[in-house]
């Protein structure tokens, strides 16, 4: 019966939760990719499920088998108390609501009992399968105006992903999935079945083949971190570590150079990204037209304000008011709406909080390394990396589409843990078999 055999739950609320948690869950995924309102209810009604009476302790039991989730609280209530020195006190509510996830994620994640293989695999294939279906919607409507499409890449305007148009964070969840296709073979026994084994060879290639189509900056780096992970880690206990490391090198390097020949977005995208280049080594005046020199201008304002403001920083609420202050003053001809809070996770903490408070994003993203997760752990310390990466590239906290990416996986990987700690059956009737 798999996961309705109700001898595997510990009376009728665990069943409920768990089945209600896991269907929260999917629906979060599909809001992600299709709409903001349904990943908003999702959200709330997976953090409600935690609250099930007869399952309360099992759910802290997992909150509580790691400290991310008790870091994603201090980082949300420093924003919270940055109430008392942001001026702005509408903007600092929209920031709140904003931040409430970091509250809501974390605890009803864990009213998933991830630490059953059944939970794990129909989260898996279901995840994998509406992803897919996203990567093939937007592969055909690509299709149905190629020539267009490709035009657009000369200006950095990226083909139709989700319904929110997020092409960087679409792109990086499809290689945070192609990661997590590599360590479900590798670990997880419900990856025997062939049929599970074909769909995730089958991902792997579909979304690996669509992010070099898309061609998204992030989510291209993050793939290949994720061959060379993946690749290192599997050669790494066959062979010596040096070849280990070179030999991935090697082939990822011959596959950009594949990419760049055959696929004409991203070629495009490359000689984008060199035409910035070159006119940044010419010393030219930052073009708040081009995408990475956006970047940089938001990074020259931030350090300049910082130096101006207090130990603080600005608050949660006055983050945008004090950077379009620095705009007039550095970047006049910037319009209003091409004006950016700093486009670094990393930085804005410390512009809106200073160098002491701005510390807990650091921390919580940190955390799972200290984790002491035995099996698998290679690949949760990759996670880490990844979103180091991506949050010191982007200020992708600053969205709600970004702030679920980052918890959902978190707490995703994180879960793997909880096997090791909590028995696999809450509850078995004295008749049934191990």
């Amino acid at each position: 019966m798999g996961i309705f055999d109700t001898s595997k739950y510990n009376g009728k609320q665990d069943l409920y939760q768990s089945i209600f948690g896991l269907l929260c869950a999917v629906l979060m995924v599909i809001g992600f990719l299709q709409s903001r309102a349904l990943l908003s209810i999702a959200t709330v009604a997976l953090f409600v499920n935690a609250f099930w009476p007869a399952n309360i302790t099992r759910v802290f039991q997992r909150f509580n088998s790691s400290r991310f989730g008790w870091w994603a609280l201090i980082y949300l209530l420093v924003y919270v108390i940055s109430i008392f020195w942001s001026e702005n006190k509408e903007e600092w509510s929209k920031v709140i609501m904003l931040k409430l996830p970091f509250a809501l994620i974390p605890l009803g994640m864990c009213s998933l009992p991830l630490e059953r293989a059944d939970f794990r695999k129909y989260l898996y294939v279901a995840v994998l399968l509406v992803s897919s279906a996203a990567v093939l919607m937007s592969l055909g409507r690509f299709a149905m105006d190629y020539e267009q499409y490709i035009a657009n890449y000369t200006y950095s305007m990226p083909i139709p992903t989700t319904i929110v148009g997020d092409h960087i964070r679409f792109g990086l969840w499809l290689a945070l999935l192609v990661m997590m296709g590599f360590y479900v073979m590798q670990f997880e026994v419900f990856a025997q079945s062939k049929l599970i084994r074909l769909l995730s060879w089958a991902c792997i290639f579909l979304f690996s083949l669509y992010i070099h189509i898309l061609s998204a900056k992030t989510g291209l780096l993050v793939l290949y971190l994720v061959f060379l992970g993946a690749a290192f880690y599997r050669l790494s206990r066959r062979i010596p570590t040096l070849v280990a490391i070179v030999v991935p090198a090697l082939l990822a390097a011959l596959s950009m150079f594949l990419a760049y020949r055959f696929v004409p977005t991203f070629k495009t995208k490359i000689n984008y990204v060199l035409m910035e280049v070159d006119m940044i080594k010419r010393g030219e005046r930052l073009n708040y037209n081009l995408s990475d020199q956006g970047r940089l201008i938001t990074y020259d304002i931030a350090w300049h304000q910082m130096q101006k403001g207090t130990a603080l920083g600005t608050g949660a609420g006055d983050i945008i008011p004090v950077m379009n202050e620095g705009y007039d003053e550095r970047y006049p001809e910037v319009p209003a709406d091409l004006r950016f809070v700093p486009i670094n996770q990393f930085l804005l903490e410390f512009f809106a909080f200073g160098w002491i408070l701005g510390l807990p994003l650091i921390l919580m993203t940190l955390s799972p390394v200290f984790n002491k997760q035995v099996q698998g752990q290679f690949f949760m310390n990759l996670t880490v990396v990844i979103f180091i990466f991506s949050l010191m590239v982007e200020a992708m906290l600053q969205i709600q589409m970004g702030i679920f990416l980052y918890l959902f996986f978190m707490m995703w990987m994180l879960a793997q843990k909880w096997r090791q700690i909590i028995p696999a059956h809450a509850k078995l009737s004295p008749n049934s078999k191990h």
